[in-house]
């Protein structure tokens, strides 16, 4: 059992930082492309309802989809990888996604986005409106992405091997 468990242990650390990494490289790129038309963007302003993109109200939202279709791909391809290594037992990983999988998906979703909505909230508080190059807002926007596809698919594949 104990040998099962660092096996999953290692399954999951591995996939989940090879999600970090590749969101983090390719939506740093998207950033990248959104960004640099512009000669400085702010990461946040001051007004909820401000017309003018920041790098945190793109890398909210980013966070927040991202870990629903992230959640989704890592519930349905995890199962199948832990059933051939035979990580967990089959009635753990033959729990339905309607209700189960939906269900942990949107928490650790709604979780990411409460935090990277709160990230923004502390850096406007504390150090105002900051203005960056686009460079520094797409490795912002790519460190949000990479930081959130980490968690959401290391927390979703950990409670799918988690009895309820």
């Amino acid at each position: 059992m104990v040998s099962a468990l660092n096996s999953a242990r290692d399954v999951i650390k591995k996939d989940a930082l090879i999600s970090g990494i590749s969101n983090a490289l390719i939506n740093g790129a998207i950033g990248w492309f959104m960004f640099r038309g512009k000669d400085t963007l702010p990461l946040t302003v001051d007004t909820i309802s401000a017309h003018e993109k920041t790098v945190f109200s793109t890398g909210v939202m980013t966070a927040f989809i991202l870990s629903v279709i992230l959640g989704a791909i890592a519930f349905s391809s995890f199962g199948k990888k832990a059933r051939s290594l035979h990580l967990a037992s089959p009635e753990l990983l033959d729990r339905p996604f309607f209700f189960f999988g939906l269900r942990t998906i949107l928490f650790y979703s709604l979780f990411v986005f409460g935090t990277a909505a709160l990230a923004a909230l502390f850096v406007q508080k504390f150090a105002g409106t900051i203005l960056v190059t686009p460079l520094v807002g797409a490795i912002v926007l790519g460190a949000i992405a990479g930081v959130a596809a980490w968690f959401i698919n290391a927390a979703v594949m950990k409670a799918m091997l988690r009895p309820e």
